[in-house]
C-alpha cells in the first residue's frame, strides 16, 4: 500500500488560501447569509417582484392589498373613510369624464377598461359627506399609469390628485396632513405633468411609465 505523503509547508497554505476564497463572506454581494441586498436594502425590499413583475413598484415601498377592504382599511388609517360604496352613482372619478351620473354605467365601463380597474368604491371622508373619497383596484398598474398618463396631459393637469399603490390607486378629498399620512401609509402620488418637479427634499421615483413620476410631495 502507498503511504500519502504529507503536504509541505507551502502547499498547505495554498490550499487555505483557496479555501478562504471560495468560502469567504458574501454578504457585501447581497447573496448568501448577510441582512442586506446588493443595493443595501433589507432583504426583500427590492427583491420582491411586486404586482407588476419588474420590481419597480416594490423599490418604491409601496403597499399591496388583497381586496377593496384591504384599500378601505388603508384610508382609514390616514383619515375617514365612513360608508363604503358601490353605489353606480357615487363611483364617478374624474377620470370617467364629467361627475354626474347620465350614462354613468357606459362611463365606468369605458374608464375600468382603459385603466385596467378590477373594482372600485367611494367612502366618505371628514371634509364633507357630499364629498367622496375615490377606491380603485388595479388589474395591472402599468396600464392605469398609461391611461393616466394621456388623460393628466390631455387635461393640461399639472397636480398630483391620485395616490398609487401596488395595486390600487387612491384619490383623496381630504386636507393635505391626510395625504401625508396615506403616504406614510404606504402610497406615493402619481404626477405625468412633464413640467412637475417637487421641491427639494421629496422623493421623485420613477414610475412604471415613461413620463411619470411617483413623489411623497403633497400640495
Amino acid at each position: 500500500m502507498r503511504k500519502l505523503r504529507p503536504l509541505t509547508t507551502a502547499a498547505l497554505v495554498l490550499v487555505l488560501a483557496t479555501t478562504a476564497v471560495a468560502c469567504g463572506d458574501d454578504a457585501g454581494t447581497g447573496q448568501g447569509g448577510g441582512n442586506g441586498t446588493a443595493s443595501g436594502a433589507p432583504s426583500g425590499a427590492v427583491g420582491d417582484p411586486g404586482a407588476d413583475g419588474n420590481g419597480k413598484a416594490a423599490v418604491a415601498g409601496l403597499a399591496k392589498v388583497a381586496d377593496m377592504n384591504g384599500v378601505a382599511k388603508l384610508v382609514s388609517s390616514a383619515t375617514g373613510c365612513e360608508g363604503l360604496s358601490r353605489d353606480k352613482e357615487d363611483v364617478l372619478a374624474n377620470i370617467d369624464g364629467e361627475g354626474d351620473s347620465n350614462g354613468a354605467a357606459a362611463k365606468i365601463a369605458a374608464t375600468d377598461k382603459a385603466f385596467s380597474i378590477k373594482d372600485r368604491a367611494t367612502c366618505s371622508g371628514d371634509i364633507s359627506n357630499e364629498e367622496y373619497h375615490k377606491l380603485m383596484l388595479v388589474n395591472d398598474m402599468t396600464a392605469f399609469q398609461t391611461a393616466y398618463k394621456n388623460y393628466q396631459r390631455s387635461e393640461g393637469d399639472t397636480d398630483t390628485r391620485y395616490y398609487v399603490g401596488q395595486n390600487f390607486a387612491v384619490e383623496l378629498n381630504a386636507r393635505s396632513s391626510d395625504r401625508e399620512a396615506l403616504v406614510r401609509a404606504g402610497t406615493l402620488g402619481i404626477n405625468c405633468s412633464p413640467n412637475f418637479v417637487p421641491p427639494a427634499g421629496f422623493r421623485s421615483e420613477p414610475a412604471l411609465v415613461d413620463g411619470c413620476v411617483l413623489t411623497d410631495y403633497v400640495h
